[in-house]
C-alpha cells in the first residue's frame, strides 16, 4: 500500500470510530488526545512528517522508529503509567518538542526514563517539561544530540546523595549540546560517561541529591556560562582532559564535604572567568595535572583551592582569592604547582601588599598557605580552632619569620586589585555578605564525626 492509500485509509478510520488521528496530504496528523493515538499514529506516518499531538493527556508509551517531528499544541501531556519508558527514539533526525511528559517507571536496571535515545544520531529534544520521571533524557550512542530550553524536576530530594535517577544522561556519544535547561532533583543534573565534544551552555543545575554535572572518561567538552548551586558538589569532573570550563558560577554548595568545582584526575584544562562563592571548598584538585586556572573569583568560601600533592603542573594566575577562610591548602611542602605565570599573579584579601616601584604588583612575594591551614587540612578537627589568638599570632610569626612557611608555594607577583571577573554575569544572591566562617558547617560536622569517634572508641576500651 502507496503512502497516500494508507493516509486515505486513517482518514476513513476516524471517521468510522473517532479513535485515530485525523491524517493529512501534506504529512502534518493530528493526534488526539485519545489512548494508542499517538502510537496508531508513528505506525503510519511517514519520515519527514510532522506529529502534532493535540491539547489534553495522552496516555500512551511510544517508540519512534521514522524521522519524524513531535510536537504539541499548549496544554498537550505525555504520561505514563508508572512503568517503563514514555518515548525511544530509534531513528536519526528526530525532533521531539514542546511537550510535558511525566511518570515513568522506577526501575533503574531498565533506565525508566521520560525519553531514551537509542544507537540515533542528530536527534533534537527542545521545549519539554519533565516531571516524576527516574531520568530525564537518556541516551546512548546517540552523536550530535541536542537538548535545549526543557524543565527537568526529578524524584531526588536535594542533597539525598543515594537517591537515584539522572536528568540528563549521556553514554558514549559525542558532540552533544545541553543548552538553557533547568534541571533539579535529580542524582546527577548531567552526567556524562564517553561522552566527548560535549557542550554544556546556559543551565541552570539546581537543589540535587549530588552533582549538578558529573562527567566520566570525557575529552575536550566545553562547560559555559551555566549556574551550579545548591548541590553537595556543583560540578564533579573525573578523568576528563582538556576541558573548557569558562563563566560559570558555581555558588552555596554546602556541607561537611561540599565543593563548587571538583576536579579527579582531569589534566590540560583551562579554567577561566568564573565565580566560585559561599562554597564549603570552592576547587578541589585531586591528581589533576597541567590545568591553567586563571581570571576567577574564589570569594566567601570555607577553602579556596584545596589541593593534593598528587597535582603538578597546574598554573594559578589572575584571580581573585577574597575573605577565604583559608585561600590555599595543601599537603606537599615542596610543589611544582605555580601560583603566578611569571608575568602576573593572583589577588589575595588576606595580603597587604605594598608597590614601591610602582610596577603594580606586590613588591613582597606572598605565601598562600598558611601554617595553620597546612596542618588543619591533614588534621581538620583542629579547624575549630581556625580564629583563636594562638593561630593569629602563629600567621603574624610567619610573616616575620618566612622560614616558618610550611610549603614553597609562592606567588611572586601578588596583585595590588582584585580583576573583574563575570561568572554569569547574573546576580548571586547572598555573594559577599558571609564574613568569616562559611566553612563552620563543615567544620562542624567534621568535629562531631571526631567527637563520635572518640566517645565510641572508649566506649570499645
Amino acid at each position: 500500500m502507496n503512502r497516500g492509500a494508507a493516509l486515505a485509509l486513517l482518514v476513513l478510520m476516524a471517521g468510522l470510530d473517532g479513535s485515530t488521528p485525523a491524517a493529512h496530504a501534506s504529512g502534518r496528523t493530528l493526534v488526539p488526545a485519545r489512548p494508542g493515538a499517538l502510537a496508531a499514529a508513528l505506525s503510519a506516518c511517514a519520515d519527514g512528517d510532522t506529529l502534532v499531538l493535540e491539547r489534553g493527556v495522552h496516555r500512551d508509551h511510544v517508540r519512534i522508529e521514522r524521522r519524524v517531528v513531535v510536537t504539541g499544541v499548549p496544554g498537550a501531556e505525555l504520561e505514563g503509567d508508572g512503568t517503563g519508558t514514555l518515548v525511544t527514539i530509534a531513528a536519526s533526525g528526530v525532533t521531539l518538542e514542546n511537550l510535558t511528559l511525566r511518570h515513568s517507571g522506577r526501575r533503574v536496571l531498565t533506565i525508566d526514563a521520560a525519553v531514551q535515545v537509542l544507537t540515533a544520531s542528530s536527534v533534537t529534544v527542545r521545549r519539554l517539561v519533565i516531571q516524576d520521571c527516574l531520568y530525564g533524557v537518556y541516551a546512548e550512542r546517540a552523536g550530535l544530540l541536542r537538548v535545549e530550553d526543557c524543565r527537568l524536576t526529578g524524584r531526588v530530594p536535594p542533597m539525598q546523595e543515594d537517591g537515584e535517577g539522572n536528568g540528563i544522561h549521556l553514554w558514549f556519544s559525542h558532540d552533544a549540546v545541553i543548552r538553557r535547561n533547568d534541571i533539579t532533583r535529580y542524582q546527577d543534573a548531567i552526567y556524562l560517561s564517553f561522552a566527548d565534544r560535549t557542550r554544556v551552555e546556559d543551565n541552570l543545575l539546581h537543589d540535587g541529591g549530588r552533582y549538578g554535572p558529573h562527567t566520566m572518561y570525557c575529552q575536550e567538552n566545553r562547560l559555559a556560562g551555566n549556574r551550579f548551586t545548591r548541590n553537595v558538589a556543583g560540578c564533579a569532573i573525573m578523568f576528563s582532559n582538556h576541558l573548557d570550563v569558562e563563566r560559570n558560577d558555581f555558588d552555596h554548595n554546602r556541607g561537611p564535604r561540599t565543593y563548587g568545582l571538583l576536579l579527579k584526575d582531569c589534566s590540560s584544562g583551562r579554567f577561566t572567568d568564573n565565580r566560585l562563592v559561599d562554597n564549603t571548598i570552592a576547587v578541589f584538585m585531586d591528581n589533576s595535572n597541567r590545568n591553567r586556572i586563571e581570571g576567577n573569583l574564589l570569594q566567601d568560601n570555607g577553602w579556596g583551592l584545596f589541593m593534593f600533592s598528587s597535582c603538578a603542573g597546574n598554573v594559578v594566575t589572575g584571580n581573585a582569592f577574597i575573605n577565604d577562610d583559608y585561600p590555599v591548602a595543601l599537603d606537599m611542602r615542596r610543589t611544582s604547582n605555580q601560583f603566578d605565570d611569571g608575568t602576573r599573579g593572583n589577588f589575595w584579601s588576606d595580603n597587604a601588599p605594598y608597590d614601591l616601584d610602582d610596577d603594580g604588583f606586590g613588591d613582597v612575594p606572598h605565601s598562600p598557605v598558611s601554617a595553620f591551614a597546612f596542618l588543619s587540612k591533614q588534621y581538620p578537627d583542629l579547624s575549630v580552632l581556625a580564629n583563636s589568638p594562638a593561630v593569629a599570632a602563629l600567621g603574624v610569626a610567619e610573616r616575620v619569620v618566612p622560614a616558618l612557611r610550611p610549603s614553597e608555594a609562592v606567588d611572586h607577583r601578588p596583585l595590588l586589585t582584585p580583576p573583574a571577573v563575570h561568572g554569569t554575569g547574573r546576580p548571586l544572591a547572598g555573594a559577599g555578605r558571609r564574613g568569616s566562617g562559611v566553612a563552620m558547617a563543615g567544620f562542624g560536622a567534621l568535629t562531631l564525626l571526631g567527637l563520635g569517634g572518640l566517645a565510641g572508641s572508649r566506649r570499645a576500651s
